[in-house]
């Protein structure tokens, strides 16, 4: 992360460390087993192999000695959670993850090439500025996309409990533009790293062959379904009903027109990265942690009663703030529409100004109106 000037610096600075002095993180389950991870604001490195007993030990280098732009604990269970040898840490067992990015879907990966020394925006992404710099990349996320990522971490938590019959299990917004599942059920905890990989190709339908899905005596224009059906099977069934497809049905067995199965397939299908899944020692955010791509928080979400995404929602921070843009340009930052005029000062909502002062296209001219919620979990 390239930063602006002194002030922007010491602005980040100042909102993180006054952010966790309210001491808002979630306490992981032993956590003097796990690694701690962070990105460093002040030499902008990625600090590894860090062990602490207890959070107060954890806030107490955070807070003094360097400021996360974003924190992690290991999904791992270690002996030696400091060594910074992988083979001598002593692997204990792992949470079981999951990742589910909004870009994965079609129309949510577009990205801007801002060159601001040229004063110029390119859409899609360009390796090089005209002055031969690198530009600024700037996805362009809306809040449709993200809901879109939440529906699938929705359908694979409904999953992970009914096809595998997983109980401890929590779903975070990744404070981004995405969701983490994490399964901390003791039976996934020594999973291998092929196994975890086996459920990833199951609930993404990796390598799925369609005639695993078609009985024997289902004719060209129908493939037929019991009433009382399991797993992939069930969950097409239910996604025929879903999307309002005419099916055929009678006492014992429905029949679904065979040329929606394509459509029924992508609609049970969820999109993850494997990665994350068969890793046995990925890092993972703490929950509450600040994402320092976007300033947002890593928040749990209620499976139930999540609507729709809003990013006041997922932001601790209140007010606003006078930015100058160092570019001209209508950017969109989760689905709201911003007019920047190069050298104009704009008042803008906090977290829509933050969000642009990490992506290093505005400078701060006054910051007091801005401030730190006094309860980041109260909306």
């Amino acid at each position: 992360m390239s930063l602006l000037e002194l002030s922007n610096f010491s602005f980040i600075k100042n909102i993180i460390r006054e952010y966790y002095s309210k001491k808002p993180l979630e306490e992981p389950l032993y956590i003097h087993k796990r690694e701690i991870a962070l990105h460093s604001l002040e030499d902008n490195a990625y600090i590894r192999h860090l062990s602490f007993t207890s959070m107060n030990q954890l806030y107490n280098y955070i807070l003094d000695k360097k400021t996360p732009l974003h924190l992690y604990y290991s999904s791992a269970y270690y002996e030696n959670p400091s060594s910074d040898k992988m083979e001598l840490k002593g692997w204990q067992g792992s949470d079981l993850m999951f990742d589910i990015d909004a870009d994965k879907f079609k129309g949510c990966n577009k990205v801007l090439s801002i060159c601001i020394n040229n004063n110029i925006v390119y859409e899609g992404k360009i390796d090089n500025c005209p002055n031969d710099k690198k530009p600024l990349y700037f996805p362009l996320i809306t809040n449709e996309c993200i809901d879109r990522a939440f529906y699938d971490a929705y359908k694979l938590y409904h999953i992970l409990r009914e096809e595998f019959g997983f109980k401890n299990i929590k779903v975070y917004f990744s404070g981004n533009r995405g969701f983490h599942v994490k399964v901390y059920d003791e039976d996934a905890l020594t999973l291998t790293s092929d196994e975890r990989r086996e459920i990833a190709s199951y609930v993404s339908l990796e390598g799925f062959k369609l005639e695993r899905i078609i009985p024997s005596g289902s004719s060209k224009k129908y493939i037929y379904f019991t009433r009382r059906e399991y797993g992939v099977r069930k969950r097409i069934v239910k996604a025929a009903y879903k999307l309002g497809i005419k099916v055929k049905e009678y006492d014992d067995y429905i029949a679904i027109p065979a040329n929606t199965i394509d459509t029924l397939l992508n609609e049970v299908r969820i999109k993850i990265d494997p990665v994350v899944t068969m890793d046995v020692s990925r890092l993972s955010r703490f929950g509450l942690s600040l994402n320092c791509k976007s300033g947002l928080m890593v928040y749990p979400i209620n499976i139930d009663a999540y609507k729709e995404f809003s990013y006041k929602h997922f932001s601790p921070w209140e007010g606003g703030i006078i930015v100058k843009p160092l570019i001209d340009a209508e950017l969109i930052v989760y689905s709201e529409k911003i007019r920047l005029r190069r050298g104009e000062p704009i008042y803008l909502e906090a977290p829509l100004a933050l969000y642009l002062i990490l992506k290093n296209i505005v400078k701060i001219v006054d910051t007091r109106d801005f401030g730190v919620k006094k309860c980041m979990t109260c909306f």
